[in-house]
């Protein structure tokens, strides 16, 4: 098997049990090798791992969040996955049939499923994906305080994506800076996600092309997500635990994102 890691389409079937720890030492050794000499598939393996590290951290809160209909299609999927004992299983391990997704893009995926689906309330199960998308973008990938151009992204935006968005800038008196944005793969690559620092600590804008129903503020993964619908869009700003001055801050930014 190690033999055949020879393309970035060959490793997508190992990233799942290289990211889970459940590979040989000679797979894990060859994957290793080429995520050395790969920075797309490193970065990807490095953002596999830290969705399953957030994800396992609060799995208990997202276990809770699940409706019965999801819990059961999971345990359909998990069942696909096993080798029956009447079928021998090569090398004697259980084959994996759903790679090249790990346990936890699985579970990142299925929180975004709940939207998808309408199998729980729309605006608890966007606060959770979202939460789970800024602490893995913060914590994958080289994001620096430096201060990005909001026309340019705008305009980059649109240009890539095909509908427009207003970037706001970062702002001195707010302490708030803007260091990137980018597509928010948590809900299918819809969202454009605004990276921000603000007081030091990373803050997200999201914008959605649709209204998802309803405004709220709601506390998930120890994160508040500050969520509207205006204009046939939806707006959420996210940040970890409970700013006191969150609301100003929001005021700002729905001001500038319109």
């Amino acid at each position: 098997m190690a033999d055949e890691i020879k393309t970035c389409r060959d490793l997508d079937e190992q990233l799942t049990p290289y990211v889970d720890g459940e590979q040989a030492v000679d797979t894990r050794r060859a994957v290793e090798a080429h995520l050395a000499g790969c920075p797309p598939c490193h970065q990807h393996a490095d953002t596999e791992r830290a969705a399953r590290d957030v994800v396992h951290e609060h799995k208990h809160e997202l276990r809770g969040a699940a409706p019965p209909a999801l819990r059961a299609r999971c345990a359909a999927l998990r069942a696909a996955t096993i080798v029956p004992a009447s079928r021998p299983a090569r090398a004697g391990a259980v084959l994996r049939r759903w790679a090249p997704l790990s346990l936890a893009a699985t579970l990142v995926l299925a929180i975004a499923g709940v939207i998808a689906f309408g199998l729980n309330d729309r605006v608890e199960a966007l606060a959770a994906s979202l939460a789970v998308d800024h602490v893995k973008c913060f914590k994958v990938g080289s994001i620096t305080a430096s201060h990005a151009d909001p026309a340019i992204a705008a305009n980059d935006w649109r240009r890539d994506q095909g509908w427009p968005i207003l970037v706001p800038d970062s702002a001195p008196a707010q302490q708030l800076t803007l260091v990137d944005v980018r597509r928010c793969f948590t809900t299918d690559g819809r969202a454009a996600h605004m990276m921000y620092r603000w007081r030091g600590k990373p803050l997200s804008l999201y914008v959605l092309p649709e209204n998802t129903g309803g405004d709220r503020v709601v506390d998930r993964l120890r994160h508040e997500a500050v969520i509207w619908c205006a204009n046939n869009r939806t707006y959420a700003v996210v940040a970890e635990g409970h700013p006191q001055d969150l609301p100003l801050l929001v005021d700002y930014l729905k001001a500038h994102v319109k």
